[in-house]
């Protein structure tokens, strides 16, 4: 009985032994795509910037061709 009750104990702690690295590793790369996300959404907010100021180009180039140098 006591044997049977220790072989329980040494299971149960295996596994929450792996679990809890199991769970250690999804947070590690919880945290990786989150810097990833951070990243490309600062890229989007770039892109943003240039095509609002290539669309301010085009607009001033259209309504005043003689003020733009190109």
């Amino acid at each position: 009985m006591l044997e049977s009750q220790t072989s329980i104990l040494d299971r149960l702690s295996d596994t929450t032994g792996k679990q809890s690295l199991h769970i250690q590793e999804l947070w590690e790369q919880n945290k990786e795509k989150d810097v990833k996300i951070q990243k490309l959404t600062n890229k989007i907010y770039e892109l943003h910037d240039v095509i609002k100021s290539q669309k301010q180009k085009d607009w001033e180039e259209f309504i005043h061709p003689e003020r733009i140098d190109n």
